[in-house]
């Protein structure tokens, strides 16, 4: 076994990605972050590398994901405090402060495989993703608990020239106009649904058709967002919501482990999110607290768009017009 401090550097800096973060969240001074985490990985006969933004172990990570379990236990069932991530929108929203006996991280995952890995793998002890994005029902090791259902919403700058189409604005429209970009395969099935409404431009910023504005335009200008009753609470008013409706649901789920699924600690986090999500309710009517049923994540192919779910992570980025 390693020591505690040891194994929270290594699993603080591939989390939290600095060791200014991991100084801030987890109290291991900065300094030392590096040499433990370093020590850790070679206890194991891994080594760290930094990929982008990311620290990744290469080797085999079997032993240290025994080691993990070990020590998530600990923090589970003798008071310590525990992990909690969030989707870059909901973090600031549903769990900033952090609520009691949490850590909550950075919010800054734009996608769906990474963070349910830090979550499997028992880096993280807790994680607020979005539909339809999330493990199954049947999961055997992530327990999915489903807290809010809200519209999904096409939004644009103020002056973008889809507003003047008024309610005559078609999906056909929107295609001609940059999509906000996502990385191929981030949040799969959202992807899959964007492409059945032809909205999916391929993973970049530039639009499906090539109208006469391309070139000429600062293609940021005329970008095409999605957003949730929730997410335009934290933008301001430059933006504009699009007479058109996506005949889809969104909303918010919290993933456990499923061995800790009715853990005292789940059960007031998952009181305190809700309490959160009611208090918000005010401003955002359409927003709809769930009673923490746990709801499958897979939509079978032959139903309607209607009853499936996209994510709510996905926010046009603030501008300093208006």
């Amino acid at each position: 076994m390693v020591e505690l401090e040891s194994l929270a550097a290594l699993d603080g800096l591939i989390w939290l990605r600095t060791g200014h973060q991991v100084e801030a969240k987890l109290q291991i001074g900065q300094s030392s972050v590096s040499r433990l985490s370093r020590k850790c990985a070679d206890v194991f006969g891994l080594s760290l590398a930094r990929r982008g933004s990311e620290w990744r172990l290469n080797g085999d990570t079997t032993l240290l994901n025994l080691e993990r379990r070990v020590h998530q236990a600990v923090r589970w069932t003798r008071g310590r405090p525990l992990r909690l991530e969030a989707q870059h929108w909901s973090g600031p929203l549903l769990c900033s402060p952090a609520p009691a006996g949490w850590i909550a991280g950075c919010f800054h995952f734009y996608e769906y495989e990474r963070p349910l890995q830090l979550l499997r793998d028992g880096v993280i002890d807790a994680w607020v993703a979005s539909y339809p994005d999330v493990p199954a029902a049947t999961d055997p090791t992530i327990a999915c608990i489903g807290l809010s259902r809200m519209p999904i919403w096409l939004v644009v700058d103020q002056a973008h020239p889809l507003l003047e189409l008024g309610e005559q604005v078609t999906f056909a429209d929107v295609a001609g106009y940059p999509c906000m970009p996502l990385p191929d395969g981030a949040f799969p099935k959202f992807q899959a649904v964007l492409a059945a409404c032809g909205l999916w431009n391929g993973g970049t910023s530039e639009p499906i058709r090539n109208p006469s504005w391309l070139g000429q335009i600062n293609s940021e200008d005329l970008l095409v967002g999605f957003a949730t009753p929730l997410s335009l609470l934290l933008n301001d008013d430059c933006c504009r919501v699009l007479p058109l409706e996506l005949p889809l649901e969104v909303g918010d789920a919290l993933l456990v482990p499923r061995q800790y699924e009715h853990a005292p600690q789940t059960l007031q986090l998952l009181a305190e999110l809700r309490s959160r999500l009611q208090s918000l309710a005010g401003a955002a009517p359409e927003l709809v607290v769930l009673d923490g049923v746990e709801h499958p994540s897979a939509t079978p192919s032959d139903q309607p768009f209607k009853e499936q779910w996209l994510p709510s992570a996905l926010l046009i980025p603030k501008t300093s017009k208006g």
